[in-house]
Order: C-alpha cells, then structure tokens, then sequence
C-alpha cells in the first residue's frame, strides 16, 4: 500500500510505478488517508478475482486492463468506492495505454483524462529523482501566501503561465532553503495537512 507521508521512492518496480500512477490519479482532490486504502482494496480485490487468469498478476495495470477486457471495471470502481466514478473510470482506460513509466514524459502523462499539471508533476516528483519541479496544491498555495505572496491563488491555477510563475517562486525559495522541491513540498504538506 502507498504510505501517503512516505511517496518519494526513485526506486520504485513497474509495478509499484503503476500503483503509484494510480494512487495520484485517486488522490486527486481527495484525502491520501482515505484514498490509499481503497486503491489497496481495489487491487486485493482485482488479484483475487482476476490473478489466476491475468497476464500478470503482479502488474495492477494488467489487472486494470483485464477488468476492462471482461467489460466489469466500472463495476468494481463503483465497489471499493474509487470515485468521482466516470473521470477515474476514464484516466484508468487511459493508462492501458501506458508502455513505461520510468521514461514516460511529462506531456504524455498529462494525456490521461483527469491528469493535470499537479497529479503529473506529482507522478514524476516522487518517482524520478532528476525530476525537480514543483506541484501547486492547496499546502503550496497557502505557504506561498504565508510567505507574503498574497495573491496566489488557493487552489491550483489551470492557466499554464500563472502556474508557472508560482512554480518559479517555489523553486526559488526551495533552492534558497539549500532544499529539494520535492523535500521541501513534502514538507509543507506534513505541516499543513496537519501529518507531520
């Protein structure tokens, strides 16, 4: 199971890359507390209804990609509660199409239905460690804000140039603070998510 205070691993198997993916696409807008146990159930309850006849049992995406195939996917989303149910059902039909996640690139995971800038950025964050860019979410947002930049926004900006500028900014503190991004956003979320 994803340890939601415990993500960064550049080590990670293709299938605990594949885990993760799909932790990221659930987590979106969500509780990681909440959201990690019930990736955890889907998959138990993928390998036990569907491992004897998968390709590959170990491999959630096969597993995913056989419950699509015998045409119940949806059916075992809506089961183990991984919602909002049509825009999971559909970034979970996207990544089928997945070859590698080691190398796949940054505009390539957005391709993902319900995969934006900050579940991308998060993705590669915490799985490449060459890969230091930062994903505005709300903890971003109000420790910008409490470092005086009082008019970022509070939630994560779609439009590409406001986010990054505040990406920017928070790079430049992180480097300021002899500090990774992705240190220092794992840091403030442990602060402000009340998980430290």
């Amino acid at each position: 199971m994803i340890d939601p205070a415990k993500v960064t691993n550049y080590n990670r198997t293709h299938a605990e890359l594949e885990e993760f993916l799909l932790f990221g696409i659930n987590v979106a807008g969500k509780k990681s507390s909440i959201e990690a146990p019930k990736l955890e159930r889907f998959l138990i309850g993928l390998r036990d209804r569907y491992g004897n006849a998968c390709s590959d049992p170990s491999s959630p995406f096969s597993l995913v990609r056989y419950a699509w195939a015998e045409g119940t996917l949806q059916t075992l989303m809506e089961r183990y509660g991984i919602s909002p149910y049509k825009q999971r059902y559909n970034s979970y039909c996207d990544i089928l199409h997945i070859q590698d996640l080691y190398t796949i690139p940054l505009h390539s995971l957005m391709k993902i239905r319900g995969v934006g800038l900050k579940t991308a950025r998060f993705f590669l964050s915490h799985s490449r460690e060459d890969f230091d860019e930062p994903m505005l979410d709300t903890h971003i947002l109000s420790f910008l804000r409490d470092q005086g930049y009082s008019d970022a926004p509070k939630t994560t900006p779609s439009n590409p140039s406001v986010y990054a500028q505040y990406a920017s900014i928070f790079k430049d503190i992180a480097r300021q603070l002899n500090q990774s991004v992705t240190d220092l956003d794992l840091q403030i979320w442990k602060q402000y998510s009340g998980t430290a």
